[in-house]
């Protein structure tokens, strides 16, 4: 459950790069999430990246995208459980399953279900619903806290702590960030328990830096060419000579 679902700006569902439905508190955000989508991370489950006191968190589940701008104070625990939820809405509206494996959306076209879906769990996260109050109700009756399972290890704020350092606050826009600067990629690990694992994202300049890389190795690769070459001409300029020094010039070829 989100303690603040006010804190949660924008969110929608994405099939590859086209929006089929979104949840927006602030006119442009939508073509800033749009943008976002476009460079999304391929073949990882999970990414954050927080600017401007702004997390923009995905959540990957080939080939629909699921994601949201939400406060940097909402803890990563809530967006990734608000998204967990979107996803779950949506699976159940598709049913039998027709919908996921459909390949011609267009934009928009899930717009009437994704409200249906964002009214049911912004009521179910509000903290007055009737469902967070049997929750809390619960709790008191067992004597109990009521606390979130840890989703990045065992120790709830050591993974915290790790998910803002690898997040932490940059200047700039947030889609130029994504798409200009090299980051860290929180890949879920299904086979480790649900641990989280740290990828270096490529990015456009890591793609310069691996160029200017390919020229040096070549330039290697030739310089070890000539000095193999050279080394061969030496070695026959010599075995030549002592030939010609034991059969004292070319009399063994005369006789």
């Amino acid at each position: 459950m989100i303690s603040n679902p006010d804190l949660i700006f924008y969110a929608c569902i994405a099939h590859k790069v086209t929006i089929l439905g979104e949840f927006s508190k602030e006119p442009g955000l939508g073509n800033l999430a749009q943008q976002c989508v476009e460079v999304a991370p391929p073949h990882h489950s999970m990414f954050s990246h927080t600017v401007r006191k702004r997390t923009y968190i995905f959540s990957c589940h080939d080939p629909f995208v699921y994601f949201a701008i939400c406060d940097a104070h909402l803890d990563y625990s809530e967006a990734l459980s608000f998204l967990n939820q979107l996803k779950s809405g949506f699976e159940d509206v598709s049913g039998s399953g027709s919908i996921l494996v459909r390949d011609n959306f267009s934009p928009s076209c899930l717009q009437v279900q994704f409200d249906s879906i964002i009214r049911k769990v912004m009521a179910s996260d509000s903290p007055n619903s009737p469902a967070a109050s049997r929750n809390l109700s619960f709790g008191a009756s067992k004597g109990k806290k009521m606390v979130l399972t840890p989703l990045l290890g065992k120790n709830p704020s050591e993974g915290l702590k790790k998910k803002r350092r690898l997040s932490g606050e940059v200047n700039g826009d947030p889609c130029k960030d994504v798409t200009a600067m090299e980051k860290k990629v929180d890949v879920c690990d299904d086979a480790n328990g649900g641990g989280f694992r740290d990828f270096p994202l490529p990015t456009q300049k890591s793609g310069l830096l691996h160029s200017g890389d390919r020229q040096k190795a070549k330039q290697v690769w030739r310089r070890h060419v000539w000095v193999v070459l050279i080394l061969d001409l030496f070695v026959c300029a010599v075995l030549f000579g002592i030939w010609l020094w034991v059969c004292r010039g070319f009399k063994c070829i005369d006789s």
